[in-house]
């Protein structure tokens, strides 16, 4: 680690740096960054941050949080933004459990203006804190930072419309790298502000093509000139549609040159009346070759350090499965259709886009239109599929019920991060979604206990002529739990996977393996436990479930879902509805608290739901 970077406690400590000292400085700190990433097990999004390095140096310059508020979109690439702000020596500590987090966090830094995960919130919370600062006659910059991805966020228009409403003083700084995690999609991506709407540049276009091929040799130079598009483009279009939004445009510059960023920061700083818009053009990994030339494998990583894994060690994901299984499956129906809100890769659906390029669309950032869409598509007689995480699909939530369950439409939700995430944390977790779920009429609700049953679920919701969710965790699947000897299962029907007399455990999901280990260890102490499968929160199979209260003393539900709202109530209000609740003796899941980041093993200690956890638990129950 180099001097200057070991000197700065703040921004202001790299205030009196020349630009080649600063130079240096995003040098230095890039190769901190990859260092950083790679001790930490990769576990860390090192792409955007190496991309926005300058951008982050420029604004810690020209403006002095916490005065100033900073908002960064998503938060992926403000790894610098910590470094700057008194976080060095705990950088090492980043996504760990008791560690820094992976975004800004208000509860870790007075710095961190607002605590994001997500794309698309920074505009709509720097909007807040304008008429924030206003109505309280305060002084003080807003800048907001957002990735050209988070454009295709809803939201994010919402906020840009209002904010040129108001007038609001707002600096906003388009980081333009053309990519979130996946390539970003969508006419608003390809153009940026380049948006051809303006009559002018029509106008200018039409006459200046009749000149250049008027001209000897004429067709040939205008379609050299069309190579050439950005130039015509850049000349009238620029600032357009900005221009329409109410803002004040100043671009395209180059993101990754400190004099250029700073005199124009410098030079909007002071601007009353309307907001600023700058349009930065970066390059996401720039300045280590391997993250520029492979900047999706490089967003989570620095893959080009990890030590390979041999075929015959590495373990399919749940991800990778479900992109297996679907496929298979789309092979034989051509009725099926895969949307994703910009998660190809990481849905495991990479392959299958190669394969079926018309029929796996990548939308964008934009869940709940992801989620229109495909309910569109179920109207027309197609077959899709959403392949979401849990914590995204959060934002689609009335269209699930507005335009999906209300009109009964045949969607599958192929919900990907369900449970607990890890690194990621608190943003992510998929803690909620069998319980916003369960409460919906018509709505199948199904997790699979390994992979198998996985691709089984896949194939008889295909077969279902309605709403039917899928959920499954983050990480590698586990292989031969559900005991299945066909791909053929029932709509909410489980299955005893071991028999017992003196308790039973119904479980769901990714807690079945721990089930059958807490059984295995009380029947060392002459305690016979059953194990139930019950593969469906919604319907529950009242018939297995009553047959197994009958059989037993009492009855415990696991599950990693919240406890409220979640599988374990629904058991119990079955069972209280056929006056049988005192058989339920209590319910396991994840407690009523925000899970902080760490690994999924250790959250799932926190939670007690890992095999201790369960084992505690129930003996507390019986006891």
């Amino acid at each position: 680690m180099t001097n200057l970077i070991t000197e700065i406690e703040s921004g202001r400590d790299i205030n009196t740096l020349s630009n080649s000292e600063m130079i240096k400085l995003s040098k230095d700190i890039r190769e901190l960054l990859v260092e950083i990433v790679h001790a930490n097990g990769d576990a860390g999004h090192l792409a955007s941050s190496l991309g926005a390095v300058e951008i982050t140096l420029a604004l810690h310059r020209i403006f002095k949080t916490p005065e100033d508020k900073i908002l960064w979109d998503v938060g992926h690439q403000a790894y610098v933004h910590k470094i700057l702000t008194g976080r060095l020596d705990r950088m090492s500590t980043l996504r760990q459990e008791g560690g820094l987090s992976g975004f800004p966090d208000r509860r870790e830094s007075d710095h961190d203006a607002f605590g994001v995960g997500h794309a698309g919130t920074a505009l709509s919370a720097s909007t807040g804190y304008v008429l924030g600062r206003d109505l309280q006659k305060q002084d003080y910059s807003v800048v907001a930072v957002v990735g050209d991805g988070a454009l295709t966020a809803g939201m994010s228009f919402e906020a840009l419309n209002h904010l040129g409403d108001i007038g609001g003083n707002v600096i906003v700084i388009l980081n333009d790298n053309e990519m979130s995690i996946s390539p970003n999609v969508g006419a608003m991506n390809r153009n940026v502000n380049r948006m051809r709407v303006s009559p002018a540049y029509r106008d200018f276009k039409i006459e200046l093509k009749k000149f250049v091929t008027q001209l000897p040799a004429g067709d040939r130079l205008w379609d050299e000139w069309r190579r050439l598009k950005r130039v015509p483009r850049e000349l009238v279009v620029q600032s357009g549609f900005w221009d329409h939004l109410g803002f004040d445009y100043y671009g395209p510059i180059d993101g990754h040159d400190i004099e250029i960023l700073e005199s124009t920061l410098k030079s909007v700083k002071h601007f009353t009346g309307k907001p600023v818009l700058i349009h930065a053009l970066t390059r996401k990994g720039y300045g280590v070759e391997e993250a520029e030339a492979d900047p999706v494998k490089s967003h989570s990583g620095t893959y080009w350090l990890k030590s390979p894994i041999s075929p015959e060690n590495k373990k399919r994901t749940y991800s990778e499965v479900f992109g297996d299984s679907i496929g298979k499956i789309c092979e034989t129906n051509e009725k099926v259709v895969v949307i994703t809100p910009a998660m190809l890769e990481g849905s495991g659906l990479t392959n299958l886009k190669k394969q079926f390029p018309n029929r796996v669309i990548d939308v964008g950032i934009a869940e709940q239109h992801a989620v229109t869409t495909a309910a569109g598509l179920a109207a027309s007689g197609m077959k899709p599929v959403v392949a979401i995480y849990s914590t995204f699909l959060q934002r689609g939530f009335d269209s699930v019920i507005h335009d999906v369950v209300v009109q009964k439409l045949p969607v599958i939700f192929a919900i990907d991060r369900a449970g607990l995430v890890g690194e990621d944390g608190r943003t992510h977790q998929g803690f909620a979604d069998i319980s916003y779920l369960r409460c919906l009429p018509d709505m199948i609700v199904a997790a699979p206990s390994d992979d198998e049953e996985l691709s089984a679920l896949l194939n008889l919701a295909t077969d279902h002529d309605g709403p039917f969710a899928i959920r499954y965790p983050r990480g590698a699947a586990v292989t031969e739990i559900s005991g299945l000897t066909n791909r053929s299962l029932d709509i909410g029907k489980g299955t005893v996977l071991r028999s017992g007399s003196d308790l039973a455990l119904i479980g769901i999901g990714s807690v079945i393996p721990d089930c059958l280990e807490v059984a295995e260890e009380f029947a060392k102490r002459n305690l016979s436990v059953a194990v139930v499968n019950a593969r469906f929160a919604k319907p529950l199979d009242s018939e297995l479930i009553t047959q197994i209260a009958k059989e037993t003393k009492g009855v415990i539900t696991v599950e990693d879902n919240s406890l409220i709202g979640g599988f374990g109530e629904g058991v119990l209000s079955l069972l209280s509805e056929l006056r049988m609740g005192e058989k339920f003796l209590g319910a396991i899941g994840i407690p009523d608290m925000i899970v902080e980041h760490g690994t999924q093993s250790q959250q799932r200690k926190i939670c007690k739901i890992d095999t201790e956890g369960i084992f505690e638990q129930v003996e507390r129950f019986i006891m």
